[in-house]
């Protein structure tokens, strides 16, 4: 019997449809609007969905607001000076709203988020409190509300500077391009303190039991380094369990050490310099920290051990008692570089200088004597993990359980000293080759997921190291469950022999970098678990000119090693957008992969490959001495 929406039990809805609604809050844009409008049509669709879609439905109030000038065209088919041009056409604001289908069904109890949004300009926080007021919102009862997301991001984000002075183009006079130029640079009118307290003070006295905020917003030239909730999060910063800033100036937070009580926290920064505007933060109740864009020279100078620790009383040591994800992302800030060099020619002098590796290009050294330097775009390497300043402190983490780790400016190996590799459940983490140097991920006998990207691999001249990552990360153990190695080299990464493989329990695998296919069906014979692949930038075998035709393809086969290979793989993921790729090559890679996987169930690639694969597959069929090679691949289904 096939499974439909009707015959779905309501638990495993209910789990797709939450699935749906946090991936879109999630989104780096999100539209709430837009996904509030896609729920109430889930909910007209069936019985079994509106039961399940309902909820949502009436869970979230969202006001968001678009010009409707703009609202509708999509930015990517526009050229930058008509994205200009639209940008500077008379705007046409609306405000769209649900709360008044959620009051007419008597659902404000049921509320429980409330979002305000923009799509356009920076609002202007009296129109936001003027739009609220019109609306008579705070004459409802939202007592239940414990959500506010305030989404201040434009679709088209373009500075108003530039809007100013493209005014007018139109006339090439100088006096006109005078006007415009000192137009753009004529200071602006700022939005007072006084607009921002008078929206906070609305929003508290409407929403009494807000406990969680989530912020995103774009820099404004009229707000200038103010957050604009500043003065709501210091009047209800006692209240807090869930702090979520994301792009944002840091506010004021009106304490020097944040409560206890926040359980979750995400601070992502701009700079490095919005990072001493943070106070101390308390170390034991945190059960979720993410920090972007820090700076590692203070990584652990912002945590205590309660508010009551003095400069007297503090340890070396901060405990994080609660703490079960860390997520950490670093700043790394610009340096002046000869002109001619690369990112890869730093990361090679590093390299040289700590492991004694001659840079291929040193012959060709003396071309750049007396070179200028340049400001280029070259990121400078913080000192390294153990010459933390200004305290010297060290974490400790009891709990943790999820740990990432994005683009980390030194030895990766460093930090995870002062991590529970043992007890972790899920392992993140992104660098470059530097940052893998002498990395080891043994031990992590609970590890269920993990995660590698190495980016920045040198073309300059084949590495070993791209194989030595992929190697530990086959070797972490058969408790891991999903696998995820990523790594940016034009060079062949060798599949680490049988006896070093030992992630024997993995069900889910993606590799990206230049794994031959060749190696595919020996890896899959140690993974007897396995149930998708997904293989990205792979490296193609070239095929004997004899396989152009079905029978040579057929000869081929029998002449070569098909035993099926005994796993479970039901999912296969090949990548086909590469480089000199043609039809027969692809065909002839993909089918000397899955005709010895008899398991396989599903073979997803855009819908034109896939027609096409199975239009070259058709004559093999035909043919008796193949057929139980592919009999099994006529059942396949191809998914885009």
């Amino acid at each position: 019997m096939v499974a439909s929406l009707q015959t779905l039990p309501k638990q495993i809805l209910d789990r797709i449809l939450e699935h749906c609604y946090r991936k879109a809050t999630q989104a780096y844009h999100p539209k709430f609007y837009k996904v509030h409008r896609d729920f109430r049509e889930y909910a007209q669709l069936c019985r079994s969905l509106r039961e399940s879609a309902q909820p949502f439905v009436s869970r979230r109030v969202v006001f968001e607001r678009y010009n409707q000038t703009v609202e509708g065209v999509d930015k990517r088919e526009l050229s930058h000076e008509e994205t200009k041009a639209a940008k500077r056409q008379p705007p046409q604001i609306t405000w769209l709203t649900n709360m008044h289908a959620v009051v007419a069904m008597d659902a404000t109890d049921m509320v429980t988020e409330v979002v305000i949004s923009s799509f356009d300009r920076y609002p202007l926080p009296d129109d936001v409190l003027a739009m609220l007021e019109r609306l008579e919102f705070a004459k409802h009862d939202w007592t239940n509300v414990t959500k506010l997301y305030i989404n201040y991001k434009a679709d088209f984000d373009l500075d108003d500077k530039d809007v100013l002075a493209d005014e007018d183009d139109d006339d090439d006079s100088s006096e006109a391009n005078d006007a415009a130029t000192a137009a753009a640079s004529a200071p602006i009118e700022w939005i007072p303190d006084d607009s921002f307290a008078a929206l906070a003070s609305y929003l508290e006295a409407a929403m009494p039991n807000v406990d969680t905020l989530w912020m995103d917003e774009n820099r404004c030239r009229r707000v200038g380094p103010r957050n604009a909730m500043s003065g709501y999060i210091a009047d209800r910063i006692d209240k807090f369990r869930t702090l979520d800033l994301r792009f944002a100036h840091m506010p004021t937070f009106g304490v020097k050490v944040l409560p206890t009580q926040l359980t979750r926290l995400t601070l992502s920064v701009h700079s490095a310099y919005d990072y001493i505007d943070i106070p101390r933060i308390a170390a034991p109740t945190l059960r979720s920290l993410t920090l972007a864009s820090i700076p590692l020279h203070y990584l652990w100078d912002r945590f205590c051990n309660g508010t009551a620790e003095t400069a007297a009383s503090a340890t070396n040591t901060v405990v994080f008692e609660q703490l079960r994800r860390l997520e950490l992302s670093f700043h790394m800030p610009y340096r002046s570089v000869p002109i001619g060099k690369t990112e890869d020619d730093l990361m090679w002098e590093r390299w040289r200088r700590e492991s004694g590796v001659p840079h291929p290009s040193d012959a060709d050294a003396s071309l750049n004597v007396g070179a200028r330097l340049k400001t280029v775009s070259v990121k400078e390497r913080s000192p390294r993990y153990t010459q933390l300043k200004t305290t010297g402190r060290r974490p400790h983490f009891p709990k943790l359980r999820h740990l990432q780790l994005n683009s980390y400016p030194g030895r990766i190996s460093e930090i995870l000293k002062d991590m529970p590799l043992a007890q972790l459940r899920s392992l993140d983490i992104s660098g470059d080759m530097v940052s893998f140097k002498g990395i080891r991920l043994g031990g992590m006998h609970c590890l269920q997921r993990s995660t590698l990207a190495c980016f920045s691999e040198s073309p300059f001249r084949e590495s070993a190291h791209g194989n030595r990552i992929l190697a530990k990360a086959l070797a972490q153990g058969p408790a891991v469950r999903s696998l995820s190695v990523s790594a940016s080299t034009e060079y062949r990464i060798r599949v680490p022999p049988a006896d070093r493989i030992t992630c024997t329990g993995l069900r889910v695998l993606s590799l990206s970098g230049q794994v031959s296919y060749a190696d595919i069906p020996a890896l899959l014979r140690q993974l007897p678990a396995l149930e998708c692949l997904d293989l990205q930038r792979a490296r193609f075998v070239k095929p004997p000119p004899a396989v152009r035709t079905a029978e040579g393809m057929a000869a081929h086969m029998l002449a070569s090693d098909m035993r099926p290979i005994s796993t479970s793989l039901v999912k296969f993921v090949p990548d086909v957008l590469l480089r000199n790729a043609t039809d027969d090559i692809v065909f002839y890679n993909i089918l000397m992969v899955i005709a010895r996987v008899p398991s396989l169930r599903e073979l997803k690639m855009f819908s034109f490959y896939s027609t096409q694969f199975f239009r070259e597959l058709l004559p093999l069929f035909k043919i008796h001495k193949v057929l139980p090679f592919v009999r099994h691949l006529a059942a396949l289904d191809y998914t885009d």
